[in-house]
């Protein structure tokens, strides 16, 4: 089951390469399809990939016997006929006592599933951070977006403001300081398409630069949408499902082989041997065996070792799993908060600082309000409706981050 869950996790990045050869860049990518890309694409976790292969290897030798021996002797040459040439040929054979083979294999198996997790655990980073930079490209769209209408929305004041003052309606001064506020929108712009460009080279750069077109596009707006989650359950399901707490637990399983293993390499082995002698004309056969003698060396060190590893790798995964339920705890409390903020922001907040804006917009073009209270109605808008925009970004980035808490996708 194990070896089937890790070719199914293998394949797509050891067969990426091919395809994004075989495919020209895309041009607009959707948050499936950059999470996909980057599963397959990003070489942080293809090197994992082959790292995992290279572990796997180790049970190979691990499964090995020892190899045969075989020594050729010719002794007394010029001893004349009283004494003849003597040959001599041996083959020996160590046979591994205390199971020593199966604990070999214990132990690179553990480490094969150690490596396998981890992994896992790689590509649920990647995930993680290829989510947050698509959030990242659409809060930036949107800002932009909010940048762009709000310097039109100038522009077309700053345009009649012009006309009344050539007839004298309005002062001079007056639009000179609307043309001065166009600065700050124009600002605002300008720091909006920057935010844009970085955010789609740090979402090509996660999801792979040869599959991603350099001038491509996400698909998808920002918006706000209820994410449910079993809120009793989360720290249940993050313990059943997180790649770093099995490999923790994998881990626990390979520091109690490599004691097993320890103890088995304290074994005595034996090593029999056969012997065909020829010496002149006569031809004689023999056998025998030889075995270490421990006396001094019984592996002790090494049987510590591992008996203080094993300790280590425990207090490890324990101090991982009071982190997991820390971690758990902490996204939770983020995404409710943003929820919160999102909600308020887009029912009451928002709604108001636009008519605010439309109203003394509307009062002010009429001379009814002065131009201090229209730019600070612009400004309260404006500020209003980017902490809306950041607040949708922080909620989108807080839901994923309990996703990865979690280990497992939650009912969107």
């Amino acid at each position: 089951m194990h070896r089937t869950h890790t070719i199914v996790l293998l394949l797509p990045l050891l067969l990426g390469a091919q395809d994004a050869a075989a495919q020209d860049p895309l041009t607009r990518v959707s948050l499936e399809e950059a999470v996909n890309l980057a599963t397959r694409q990003n070489h942080t976790l293809r090197a994992k990939a082959f790292e995992l292969e290279g572990v796997r290897a180790g049970e190979i030798t691990a499964g090995l016997r020892p190899n045969p021996g075989l020594s050729f002797l010719a002794d007394q040459y010029g001893g004349g006929s009283q004494n003849p040439v003597e040959y001599a040929v041996t083959i020996s054979q160590t046979l591994e006592l205390g199971g020593k083979r199966q604990r070999r294999l214990d132990s690179a198996r553990a480490a094969t599933r150690v490596a396998g997790h981890d992994l896992a655990e790689v590509r649920r980073q990647i995930v993680l951070q290829t989510q947050s930079a698509f959030v990242g490209v659409q809060a930036a769209k949107a800002a932009l977006a909010l940048a762009e209408q709000n310097l039109k929305s100038i522009e077309e004041l700053e345009t009649v403001q012009r006309f009344r003052a050539e007839k004298g309606d309005i002062s001079e001064l007056e639009l000179i300081r609307i043309q001065v506020q166009r600065f700050a929108f124009e600002r605002d712009a300008l720091d909006a398409r920057q935010a844009v460009r970085g955010a789609k080279i740090a979402l090509r750069a996660l999801a792979g630069p040869d599959r991603i077109a350099e001038d491509f596009d996400v698909v998808g707006e920002l918006a706000f949408r209820d994410v449910s989650y079993p809120g009793p359950d989360l720290v249940g399901l993050a313990l059943a499902n997180r790649p770093d707490v099995k490999a923790a637990e994998a881990a626990r399983e390979k520091a109690r082989a490599d004691v097993n293993l320890a103890r088995a390499n304290a074994a005595w082995d034996i090593t029999p041997l056969a012997e065909y002698k020829r010496i002149g004309a006569d031809n004689t056969a023999g056998f025998g065996f030889s075995v270490p003698i421990r006396l001094f060396d019984q592996n002790q060190g090494e049987i510590a070792r591992t008996l203080v590893e094993a300790e280590r790798v425990e207090e490890t995964r324990r101090a991982l799993l009071v982190q997991v339920r820390a971690e758990v705890g902490t996204a939770l409390a983020a995404a409710e908060a943003q929820r919160q903020k999102v909600l308020a922001l887009q029912d009451t907040y928002l709604p108001k600082a636009r008519e605010a804006r439309a109203t003394v917009e509307f009062a002010y073009r009429r001379g009814g309000m002065t131009l201090l209270d229209f730019l600070d109605a612009q400004r309260s808008y404006r500020e209003t409706a980017l902490n809306y925009v950041q607040a949708l970004a922080g909620y989108w980035g807080a839901i994923y981050q309990l996703e990865a808490a979690v280990g497992t996708s939650l009912e969107r």
